[in-house]
């Protein structure tokens, strides 16, 4: 379960490096467009080429600090910024020189295709690609290019920008869908790596009920039944040996009444020690705002302090779920892993983007102060795996000393 977790938080990470590969990229591409305004030579329109630069500074700006979802008005006011750029491009150079010198808009409109790639996949990229490539011919209209006229060479010029925007969006998509896919390929095994663990412990408490009962009640039960037929084939029967049969019997009844009541896999409780099983299980039965399942590798006894303060983090954890996340499920689940225990909680929400200063600034303590307060004071660590769309995993981490373990 730990490596299929890595491995789909590794997935989303990789979407998260694509989308700051991209900023970093429109950052680099507006600096090369200043560049070749101050030193390419003269310019038609100088306040139009000043007010362009400016207007998309802004934008790369707002893009950088806000880092929006990539959602439909967005994409489109992007695509809009790099269309009207090589419509600028065309107007601000001197007249007749698209393709003879550097281009004023550089590669910023780049940025643009490969943004529809990453969030709309293959077909987005090749469509921004194309309207990007209609734009190139609009920008050479405007520069006073006559296409008709113009020699081969002008026109392959201009087919390879066009094609250059469409691989670059087509690839782009290409890689964030296969992201996408082993992201939730990894999510979805996962899952069934919890339940196939779920369905071992058990299987596993199963057996060990059906020892406990083979080894206790079915051989008083099979001592009685040998006894009786004894008793019965010699004929008057003392009321003193009935006696005994019976009072045998009806400890044996005690002794199958615990079992079945106790749970399976525990064999008393040890002093001062509490099951993070079951306290999860009761946690996630008490949960009325959505449905919240809890799993563990067995009943996990701890000193009871620890399972005080991690079932206080993880409600806490529950209560950011229902008030901030949207989710419509929760899952709770908990294993030892070379002394340290481990427990995750994951929902299925909008996720967010972890900012640790931020949300302290904001006043909002709950995952600093409440839940990795908690778990730094026995010793742990907590770490936090979101990004818009993909829900949220939170993960404690606690070590256990052996000496701990039974206090």
């Amino acid at each position: 379960m730990r490596k299929a977790a890595r491995g789909s938080s590794e997935a989303e990470r990789g979407r998260a490096v694509l989308s700051l590969g991209i900023l970093a990229f429109r950052w680099v591409s507006l600096g090369w467009m200043v560049i070749l305004a101050l030193t390419a030579g003269e310019l038609r329109r100088p306040a139009l080429a000043v007010a362009t630069i400016a207007g998309l500074a802004a934008w790369t700006g707002w893009l950088t600090v806000a880092r929006p979802r990539p959602t439909w008005p967005v994409l489109a006011c992007d695509l809009a910024l790099a269309v009207g750029l090589n419509l600028v491009a065309g107007l601000v150079m001197p007249a007749g020189t698209v393709g003879e010198r550097p281009f004023f808009a550089a590669g910023y409109p780049v940025a643009a295709a490969v943004t529809w790639g990453a969030a709309r996949g293959v077909g987005g990229g090749v469509a921004a690609g194309l309207v990007l490539g209609a734009s190139l011919v609009a920008g050479q209209l405007a520069n006073g290019i006559d296409l008709a006229s113009s020699e081969p060479a002008v026109l392959l010029d201009l087919a390879g920008g066009t094609l250059n925007f469409v691989l670059a969006g087509g690839a782009v998509g290409l890689v964030a869908r296969l992201l996408e896919r082993s992201a939730g390929q990894l999510r979805q095994a996962t899952e069934e790596t919890i339940r196939a663990r779920e369905r071992a412990a058990r299987l596993a408490e199963r057996e060990s009920l059906g020892r406990q009962i083979h080894d206790s009640v079915l051989q008083a039960l099979a001592l009685v039944h040998k006894r009786g037929r004894e008793l019965a084939a010699g004929g008057p029967v003392p009321p003193d040996q009935v006696a005994g049969l019976a009072e045998m019997a009806a400890g044996q009844e005690r002794a199958l009444r615990s079992l079945i009541l106790r749970d399976p896999a525990d064999d008393g409780t040890p002093a001062g020690a509490a099951s993070l099983r079951a306290a999860l299980e009761g946690l996630a039965g008490a949960e009325r705002s959505l449905p919240v399942t809890a799993g563990a590798t067995g009943a996990l006894w701890l000193p009871a302090r620890h399972v005080e303060e991690l079932v206080a983090a993880v409600r806490q954890a529950l209560d950011n779920v229902v008030e901030h996340a949207g989710a419509t499920r929760v899952a709770l689940f908990a294993e030892e892993d070379a002394g340290v225990v481990v427990l995750t909680v994951r929902d299925d929400g909008r996720g967010f983007r972890y900012d640790e200063r931020q949300l302290l600034a904001q006043g909002k303590i709950g995952l600093a102060k409440s839940i990795k307060g908690r778990v730094e004071q026995l010793g742990g660590t907590m770490a936090v795996t979101s990004r818009p769309g993909a829900g949220t995993e939170v993960e404690l981490r606690v070590p256990i000393r052996e000496d701990e373990r039974d206090r």
